[in-house]
């Protein structure tokens, strides 16, 4: 009888202590915010709010959520892909939110929310990628210093506005991004532009 108590104790300080390691360790990265992949490798559907129109301006610019709209297989899945072949990426990347603007004329455009890091960062990179103010047939990226680390080295230092934080998001889109149109601020100059054949 003492063996079994004793086998059942040390099964139980295993347990409890390599728990207390598990909770202990670096944090690796922003992306351990984001879903993590289940034993058959699939990620599984991200949690994003219900979709949800924003009033962007008094004129009634509209912002919708739409990310849950473009899943595949647990991902966010881009319109526009080529476009990401022309901007600077980490070894880590994600789209994390895609929204639909309603600019002032009713022309629906789309804005995809873009993160990268690398393993050894702790805060990432965030870049919009955005039809809002193009021609037709153009897609423009727009790097976001306000959503990213400005150690884009070593990634240590937090950015000036959390990307994760859903309704920060959104608020930075519509107030500091978007202009009273629906279109992108003239302050902000894309880091790249692609023709895109459909949005």
């Amino acid at each position: 009888m003492k063996k079994f108590v004793k086998l059942v104790s040390f099964i139980s300080l295993v347990f409890l202590s390599g728990s207390a390691f598990a909770k202990t360790g670096p944090v690796n990265y922003a992306f351990a915010q984001l879903p993590q992949a289940s034993a058959a490798g699939k990620l599984p559907v991200p949690v994003v709010p219900a979709p949800s129109i924003t009033m962007v301006t008094p004129g009634g610019v509209g912002l919708v959520d739409i990310t849950r709209n473009c899943l595949k297989d647990g991902e966010v899945v881009s319109a526009y892909p080529a476009i990401y072949n022309k901007i600077h990426s980490e070894e880590n990347s994600r789209i994390l939110n895609v929204f639909r603007i309603i600019d002032s004329r009713g022309v629906e455009r789309r804005l995809e929310v873009y993160f990268t890091g690398g393993d050894w960062m702790k805060y990432g990179l965030v870049y919009f990628v955005t039809t809002a103010g193009q021609n037709g047939g153009q897609v423009s990226a727009y790097f976001m210093n306000d959503l990213s680390t400005p150690d884009r080295e070593e990634g240590a230092v937090a950015p000036n506005i959390d990307p994760f934080d859903h309704a920060k998001l959104v608020s930075y889109i519509s107030s500091d991004f978007l202009d009273v149109n629906g279109n992108v601020k003239a302050a902000f100059g894309s880091s790249a532009v692609a023709s895109v054949s459909v949005y």
